[in-house]
């Protein structure tokens, strides 16, 4: 798929972490799965961490889609 065929509108996800996620990184630290209580915890401080400090990270995202961009166009990649 060439960058150009993809469509991102307002609806497409750009990243997401499921609780199997959780689960397949519970087992490989613990060699067993998360109960309700401790998922709902891990959930917890899965959004705090995320959204701590979000704006950095999608600032410098932008800024480097466009650096990208700017490189594509005059081409240096």
């Amino acid at each position: 798929m060439k960058i150009t065929d993809l469509n991102y509108d307002g609806d497409k996800s750009i990243f997401s972490i499921t609780a199997e996620d959780v689960q397949d990184v519970a087992a490989s630290l613990l060699e067993r799965r998360l109960t309700d209580d401790e998922m709902r915890t891990a959930e917890k401080c899965i959004e705090s961490g995320l959204t701590f400090g979000i704006d950095i990270v999608f600032k410098a995202a932008v800024e480097a889609a466009v650096e990208h961009s700017t490189d594509l166009k005059e081409g240096k990649l």
